[in-house]
């Protein structure tokens, strides 16, 4: 068997949803982005949805992540679409995220970090920073398959289709100086800003257990087969 950790950045891994469909994600990132910002919860195998899954509401009310609609939406109706083996490699984490709105928390991290199974990924994390636009939180670090920045070479990389065409799609990043707004990816890949209430593309990614084991395709792509060698059956937030 191969273990889904010993994959390259950038491979295609398919996941089994629980009616025996299969769906791609590209692998953006293996082991710890960065050893301060994370928990050790979030040593595995990162995966990105390859396409949108569907346009949506970010949140309803505000830009407070750990309350919005889509963190609840991710971690129970969508994560209970995957098949009972993909959801066993699916890890626990503590991602660093804003606490409270843009402008009225701060970035809470580490052993602080927001405990989510499935979640969006940070402004950092795809490969912006204060350097692009001042009023992006630091909550996170840049995962090896993107590239920082916005030349077209790391625009490029953001850049993702929803039916076909390319769309934009949100990340847990709010505006710092908005209780609204929130960071999202253009069609282009360059960052925008919009009001958490508009519909917006989604990508879901999440942490596997890196031991959890693969079989190899005739295109080259990848299909999870097997959960991480767990000591106890791993708890899918419900």
């Amino acid at each position: 068997p191969i273990a889904v950790g010993s994959l390259e950045v950038g491979s295609i891994l398919k996941l089994k949803k629980s009616d025996g469909s299969e769906v791609e994600y590209l692998i953006v990132h293996q082991g710890l982005p960065d050893t301060t910002l994370y928990d050790a919860s979030c040593d595995g195998t990162w995966v990105l949805r390859k396409d949108i899954l569907e346009e949506r509401v970010w949140g309803s009310t505000n830009n407070d992540y750990a309350n919005s609609d889509i963190h609840a939406y991710l971690n129970t109706t969508f994560v209970n679409t995957f098949d009972a083996e993909t959801k066993n490699a699916i890890k626990q984490v503590k991602i660093p995220y804003q606490n409270g709105t843009g402008s009225g928390g701060s970035v809470a991290s580490g052993i602080n970090g927001l405990s989510t199974n499935v979640f969006l990924l940070g402004g950092y994390e795809v490969g912006f920073s204060i350097s692009n636009h001042t009023y992006f939180p630091i909550d996170g670090a840049k995962l090896d398959y993107f590239s920082s920045g916005i030349d077209t070479d790391a625009n490029n990389k953001r850049i993702a289709k929803y039916n076909g065409g390319a769309t934009r799609w949100w990340l847990r990043s709010p505006h710092t100086d908005s209780t609204d707004n929130v960071w999202n990816v253009h069609f282009n890949g360059n960052y925008n800003s919009w009001h958490c209430s508009n519909t917006c593309g989604v990508r879901p990614a999440l942490v596997l257990y890196s031991n959890s084991t693969v079989t190899e395709n005739e295109d080259g792509s990848y299909t999870l087969v097997g959960g991480g060698q767990l000591s106890q059956p791993q708890s899918i937030t419900k």
